[in-house]
């Protein structure tokens, strides 16, 4: 087997407390379960140091990123860029009709929406 090959895909999600980062967090669970790539979760801005060093292990491994964030405040994206990884795939929540509350309960048909959407945009 090479080397590339042996690559793959790191999915990252919001790391916000909304309705939407919880949904981003869900999707990138089930994404993982069903064989599309590895989890990697953010901490968020109070754990930037953390967050850097997932993302660097992670890179190692990485051909691919695909990054599910919450809303546009880009959370997930800002991260990202502060590692250096530009994302290969985004998905924004609330660009699929979806609105951000602070609340932690969302639809399962939202959350179909992002699992759709998601899969869609990787191919």
């Amino acid at each position: 087997m090479s080397e590339n090959s042996q690559k793959k895909m790191v999915i990252v999600s919001c790391p916000g407390g909304s309705n939407v980062s919880l949904m981003s967090y869900k999707a990138a669970g089930i994404l993982q379960k069903e064989g599309y790539g590895k989890f990697v979760r953010l901490a968020g801005d109070k754990f930037k140091e953390k967050d850097q060093k997932r993302l660097s292990e992670a890179a190692q491994d990485a051909d691919q990123w695909l990054l599910i964030d919450g809303c546009t405040k880009a959370c997930g994206k800002a991260a990202l860029d502060s590692a250096g990884i530009k994302a290969d795939h985004y998905v924004v929540v609330t660009d699929l009709g979806i609105e951000r509350e602070m609340k932690i309960d969302f639809t399962d048909e939202e959350l179909d929406k992002v699992l759709t959407e998601a899969k869609r945009v990787i191919g």
